[in-house]
């Protein structure tokens, strides 16, 4: 593909993504405007079992994560645990998803997120995040760079029984790549 079909794909991908979430806030605006509740209220956010979800999903990623125990992840998950990442794949199994966990904290040995967002509806939680850290080992088949590096994520989990059943993980790895002079691309500055 060349330079400029990526640059015509990742603007209609905005555009549809931008057009989305344009069409959810007017639905949500329209609902609240007919009903009188909130979207919070409407779709029971703030009930016992979503809260609790989010609880063990901070928890997830404030020991798993930023506290670098990437081997505590299986006690976070089900067993039959699914981590979906976009381009990157798919990992299935709890001792998988561990194994992906322990390499990211151990290559990036002072990893920390900071989340901006979180917000739960039925089983699923959404945390919208900023993970930064120095890369010291290889990820992803990058090899260790020493530098800094810094991305944008969004993260969908479903919960099942009050653990991880799956996460789809829609990280801004064209940031990572460009923080580890991988390659930058060409919107960039």
């Amino acid at each position: 593909m060349s330079m400029w079909q990526r640059i015509a794909v990742g603007t209609a991908v905005t555009a549809v993504t931008v057009g989305g979430l344009t069409a959810a806030a007017n639905a949500q605006t329209t609902s609240t405007q007919s009903t009188g509740k909130s979207a919070a209220q409407t779709h029971e956010r703030g009930s016992d079992k979503v809260r609790d979800n989010e609880e063990v999903v901070e928890a997830f990623m404030a020991d798993v994560l930023d506290g670098h125990h990437g081997a505590d992840a299986a006690k976070y998950l089900t067993p039959d645990m699914a981590w979906h990442g976009g381009t990157v794949g798919t990992v299935a199994g709890s001792a998988n998803v561990t194994g992906l966990m322990t390499t990211v904290v151990t290559s990036i040995p002072d990893l920390h997120t900071s989340t901006q967002d979180i917000f739960g509806q039925g089983d699923e939680v959404v945390v919208r995040l900023i993970v930064s850290g120095t890369q010291t080992g290889p990820l992803l088949g990058i090899p260790a760079s020493g530098r800094h590096v810094q991305w944008d994520a969004t993260d969908l989990y479903r919960l099942q029984d009050g653990k991880i059943a799956e996460e789809w993980a829609a990280e801004d790895f064209t940031a990572f790549l460009a923080d580890t002079g991988t390659y930058k691309a060409p919107w960039i500055q």
